[in-house]
């Protein structure tokens, strides 16, 4: 039996109960921290993924973030005369059940589109005073006009194509009478009308004017053509086109949507005009000087364009006595139509002069919320 001088003594252990780590134990330590962090930052990229993902997806949610709304002004390019003169125009219905316009005047403009480089088609409204005209951007001069009968308020116009036949129409909303009116593009008299339910606005189609109906035929654009419409009210409606016009006495409404831009929704849409481009509309809000770029399938704005100062730049401007002189005609600068960001040509009713604009985009990030915020103050809602 060994004696007590030879046993082992037990090693304290070190002072706070703590015994010293080997090596080999802090290399496990150091890899098991390696493998918790590099799964928790795994975690938060998918995480972060996945939020992506939905707010992509999500139009409602993305269209909640101020920030991801472009806001843009303007620079004008050139400032062109707006006057109708029915003495230089060939009125196309003379004798029909109209009152006569004789003197030159300003347009009290409801659509407006290019139909070449420098023509374009514009509806004008009020009751007794309502046509549509086909004029020359660069000489100001009436080529060929329509006038509506007294009892019908024109409002916005879009250019359509037959199925049937690929033959060109031009329709002209009304504004209480819940009629569409049928113009044959070629000769701009009379040819049909529709009946349809809604209040009419604005109106426009995903033609693009500038190809020919053979290019159209051999893309089968009958197929894929679309007519867009608004009231009023917070929605973009979607109107059949029917195969036969004469044939079709009532349109359908085919789909609507509703317009919002930062969450909120966006009354009052007016006149719209169609991005080729984009595939977008381009949207007067009335009452307003705001212009909206509208995402057709989801509703929800892409841009604001704010025109505040424009009116001021008219000739004559007298400080817009007529609170109906309002900021109201979009169109999309045929040269510039294939850019992502084109120049615009745009108007009011009652403006003596048209404006081709160019825009630029402001760097400020929430000024979404302080224009929206002025557009809130005429419709009595707040932006919180």
């Amino acid at each position: 039996m060994a004696s007590k001088k030879h046993a082992k003594r037990k090693v304290p252990p070190p002072i706070g109960g703590k015994r010293k780590i080997t090596p080999g134990k802090n290399i496990r330590l150091f890899r098991k921290t390696v493998v918790v962090v590099t799964v928790v930052v795994v975690l938060l990229i998918i995480a972060s993924v996945l939020l992506i993902l939905h707010f992509v997806s999500n139009s409602n949610s993305s269209d909640k973030f101020p920030f991801g709304i472009g806001v843009y002004t303007y620079d004008v390019v050139f400032k062109y005369s707006h006057i109708h003169d029915p003495s230089i125009g060939k009125q196309l219905n003379v004798g029909s059940n109209v009152i006569p316009i004789n003197e030159a005047h300003s347009p009290f403009t409801q659509g407006l589109f290019f139909i070449d480089n420098d023509t374009l088609l514009e509806s004008s409204g009020l009751y007794g005073a309502s046509y549509i005209r086909e004029f020359s951007l660069s000489s100001g001069k009436t080529k060929r006009f329509n006038n509506l009968k007294s009892n019908l308020f024109a409002e916005g116009l879009a250019v359509v194509v037959e199925p049937m036949t690929y033959k060109k129409f031009i329709l002209t909303l009304t504004y209480k009478e819940k009629v569409i009116l049928v113009f044959d593009y070629d000769t701009m008299e009379l040819y049909h009308s529709f009946e349809h339910e809604l209040d009419g606005y604005g109106l426009t189609s995903n033609i693009d004017l500038l190809q020919s109906v053979e290019d159209l035929k051999a893309e089968n654009f009958a197929r894929n053509q679309k007519l867009w419409t608004t009231t009023g009210d917070d929605y973009l409606y979607e109107i059949e086109i029917p195969h036969d016009f004469l044939s079709t006495k009532k349109l359908s409404i085919s789909g609507k949507t509703q317009i919002t831009c930062a969450g909120f929704a966006i009354y009052h849409v007016n006149e719209l005009e169609y991005h080729v481009q984009a595939k977008t509309l381009y949207a007067n809000v009335f009452l307003t000087k705001l212009v909206l770029e509208i995402d057709i399938s989801k509703g929800t704005c892409l841009k604001i364009i704010n025109l505040s100062g424009l009116v001021e730049q008219c000739d004559s401007y007298d400080g817009q006595k007529n609170k109906e002189s309002v900021l109201n005609g979009i169109a999309i600068d045929p040269q510039s139509s294939k850019a992502d960001l084109p120049n615009l040509l745009v108007t009011g009713k009652l403006w003596p002069n048209m404006f081709q604009i160019r825009l630029i985009k402001s760097v400020t990030k929430w000024e979404a919320t302080a224009v929206l915020s002025e557009y809130f103050k005429s419709i009595g809602q707040k932006v919180s």
